[in-house]
This record gives C-alpha cells, sequence and structure tokens, in this order.
C-alpha cells in the first residue's frame, strides 16, 4: 500500500468567473506561461468533464493537466476525497497548483452547485480568484464580486482579476471595487484581439487548430506580467491549508501485461490523462494511432 503523505502544502489557486466566456482560460494560460517564464514548475487542473481547455494547458507546460471531476470521482464525500487525491497526486510537486473552473462559478448539475468549481473549492479547501468581464461597467462590478463573494458562506473567494479592461480604467475603481466587495484586488488584463481563442458550440477550438499559439502564449505572458498581480496571486496560493491523503493510487498492479492500442490525433484527442496514467498503473502498454494519417496498426 502507498505510504500517506499526511499534510503535504502545495500551493494552490482556483481562478473561477460569473459566466463562461469571462475569459479565464485566456487568462489562465496567461498565468501559467508566465509562472514558466519565471523558471517556476506549475501544475494545471480543470473542474469537471471539460477536455479542450487542458490542452491549451499541456501546450503551454509541456506537461499533461488533470481534470478534478467531482461527477465522475463519486458524489460528496468519496468524490471530494478522489479529488484531494488527485491533486496531492499530481501537485505536491509543482511550485504551484493553478485550478480552472468551469462555466459559472456556482453552475453544477441541474439547477444546483453539485459538482460544480465552487463545491471543488470546498472539497480541496482552495482559494478562489475571480475572473470578471470589466466591459461596459464601472462600480457595478462590485455588486458582482460582493455578490459572488456572498452567496455561500464558504465561498472560499479571496481575490479578483477584472478582464477585456484598460490599465488605467481598472486603476481608477480598484480601491472602489476592493472597498465595496470586500476582495483583493489582484490585477487586470486588457482585450487582446490578436491573441484571442476562437469558439464553437462546444467551446474554444481546440489548441491544435490555433495558429502561432505559443507566439500568442508569450504575449499573454508578458501582458500577465505588467498588469497582473503574480507575487500577490502567488502569496494567496501559498496560503492555502496542507493537502492530507496518500498521494497514490490504490490499487496493486496486475502482473500481465496487455497493450492497448489507443487512436490519438487531431480527432480523436478527448482523453482524461488520468484514465491514460490509471491503465498504464494497473500494467497496460499503450500504444497510440492516428486514424487520420496512419495506415495500420
Amino acid at each position: 500500500m502507498p505510504s500517506s503523505i499526511q499534510g503535504t502544502p502545495v500551493p494552490r489557486l482556483l481562478l473561477a468567473a460569473p459566466s463562461s466566456g469571462s475569459g479565464k482560460t485566456t487568462v489562465v494560460c496567461a498565468l501559467l506561461q508566465a509562472l514558466k517564464d519565471r523558471g517556476l514548475l506549475p501544475a494545471a487542473f480543470k473542474s469537471g468533464p471539460d477536455y479542450i481547455d487542458p490542452m491549451f494547458h499541456r501546450r503551454v507546460l509541456d506537461t499533461p493537466s488533470y481534470n478534478l471531476d467531482l461527477f465522475l470521482f463519486g458524489r460528496h464525500e468519496p468524490g471530494a476525497a478522489a479529488a484531494r487525491e488527485t491533486l496531492l497526486r499530481h501537485g505536491a510537486a509543482a511550485d504551484v497548483a493553478i485550478l480552472e473552473g468551469a462555466m459559472g462559478y456556482y453552475d453544477g448539475v441541474g439547477t444546483g452547485s453539485e459538482a460544480s468549481a465552487y463545491e471543488l473549492a470546498a472539497a480541496t479547501d482552495t482559494p478562489v480568484v475571480l475572473v470578471v468581464d470589466g466591459r461596459g461597467a464601472g462600480l457595478s462590478l462590485a455588486a458582482v464580486l460582493q455578490g459572488m463573494a456572498a452567496f455561500r458562506v464558504d465561498s472560499h473567494v479571496v481575490g479578483f482579476i477584472i478582464n477585456r479592461i484598460k490599465p488605467m480604467v481598472y486603476e481608477h475603481f480598484k480601491g472602489a471595487w476592493e472597498k465595496a466587495s470586500g476582495l483583493k484586488a489582484l490585477g487586470c488584463f486588457p482585450d487582446m484581439p490578436d491573441c484571442t481563442f476562437s469558439s464553437r458550440h462546444l467551446g474554444l477550438v481546440t489548441a491544435d487548430e490555433i495558429t502561432d499559439l505559443q507566439g500568442k502564449m508569450a504575449a499573454l505572458a508578458a501582458q500577465a506580467e505588467k498588469t497582473i498581480a503574480i507575487d500577490e496571486l502567488l502569496a494567496c496560493a501559498r496560503q492555502a491549508a496542507p493537502l492530507t491523503g496518500s498521494g497514490s493510487p490504490a490499487f496493486h498492479p496486475d502482473p500481465g501485461r496487455a497493450v492497448l492500442a489507443i487512436a490519438r490525433d487531431e480527432a480523436f484527442c478527448f482523453y482524461y490523462e488520468d484514465s491514460l496514467q490509471v491503465l498504464q498503473q494497473a500494467g497496460a502498454d499503450l500504444v497510440f494511432f492516428s486514424p487520420l494519417h496512419d495506415g495500420e496498426l
């Protein structure tokens, strides 16, 4: 059995938003690239059953991004424990773990918050920073920020980043937003049309479909260094409580080896990284092939 890891520090933040389309993925990728450019080792995670955003995380970090899915992990405490184990297993060796929310912060199964980013923050005791679209609003954003933070007493919301706003406008309203909401202002991000990620009905287009993605990431990271309070974000992340758990999958691999052929290319790319790793840990050899480009297995 794996040895227990008691109280392992895992500096971490969850970036969430009031709704989809607020620019979470852009800000998360900018932050990941900026951290990497600083020589730090970030780890990336995604709340819920999303495959596309982790592809962007992987392209930034050149390492896998992991899903923390409270619906597939299991309801209530078993699922929460699985989320903590996954976060511990893949985040303990990193300098900071960045979790990206899905949809609106409180949006879960049906009309409730089950399996939402909010429940993930509660399950993993992770500080939350809101990414809020700042277009066409001034002091009214304070009402959004205050409402999001106060909607649940255990919201875990500690600060905010205002997206798609001019830095001079951010500086003008920053103090008023902080005073009215009681939250920490952690920077802003201006509208950068040349660095946007296109969307379609299932969300963003995949990372491989975007031309000059690395150039866009470099520009986003450079902007993040200018207008996002990265040092303060890291300080918030380091205030997260230690995680307790084994940090390892609790099963014994089968001594027999199975070879599994797995389709993986531009068309076949929706996989959970943990699903593939569990197969390997259980004793399988994974062989990837492309139905689009390969003539035979």
